[in-house]
């Protein structure tokens, strides 16, 4: 983990001045912890414990046109869906986003997953947002850390014995259940209509 100090968690530290700068690529490197995630209000990352994320952000400029490549790289704490336990789960992805500055920004411009449209006016752009959703994107949407790590130590065995007696339990119950009468008189009438 880095030093407190070196973790961003404030918006403003995302703000991205363009306005003033050649036209070459640049590198941002930005740490993140759950900290910069609680200023999200989206689900997916409610139940993060915490992470140690670096992200390192190429911005190639060019006149009319940004191209922004992120690549993520660390762990996301977050607890397994199956037994509860918690695991760091790993990230390393890569996204690139283009960024498009128009007179009129269209009304459709958030149809486009991979361009961003900003105005002629602005002189600033705040990466925040997407950094975020990367992250989000990046993870299983199954959180099953034995799972996705291949290492079946890492559940809770207690838990997972619990859960598979729950299973055969219902899976009995199911089977020596009688139907209920009403459904087999809707078989009737159904049968009744398709002669």
């Amino acid at each position: 983990m880095k030093p407190v100090q070196h973790y961003s968690s404030r918006l403003e530290e995302f703000d991205i001045q363009f306005v003033g700068l050649q036209n070459e690529c640049y590198t941002f490197e930005y740490y993140l912890n759950s900290s910069f995630l609680r200023n999200f209000e989206y689900a997916p990352l409610d139940e993060c414990n915490d992470c140690d994320l670096h992200v390192k952000l190429l911005f190639t400029k060019k006149t009319n046109l940004f191209t922004l490549d992120f690549f993520i790289d660390g762990t996301v704490n977050l607890n397994c869906d199956r037994c509860l336990v918690a695991a760091d789960l790993p990230v390393n992805t890569k996204f690139q986003v283009f960024v498009k500055t128009v007179g009129i920004v269209p009304e459709r411009a958030d149809r486009d997953l991979d361009i961003v449209y900003i105005s002629t006016d602005d002189t600033g752009l705040n990466v925040a947002q997407l950094i975020y959703e990367f992250v989000v994107l990046s993870l299983p949407v199954k959180r099953i850390p034995c799972i996705t790590l291949k290492d079946k130590t890492l559940c809770d065995q207690v838990v997972l014995g619990k859960w598979q007696q729950l299973n055969v339990a219902e899976e009995s119950s199911k089977a020596t259940k009688t139907p209920d009468p009403r459904w087999d008189a809707l078989k009737d009438l159904k049968n009744k209509f398709d002669k």
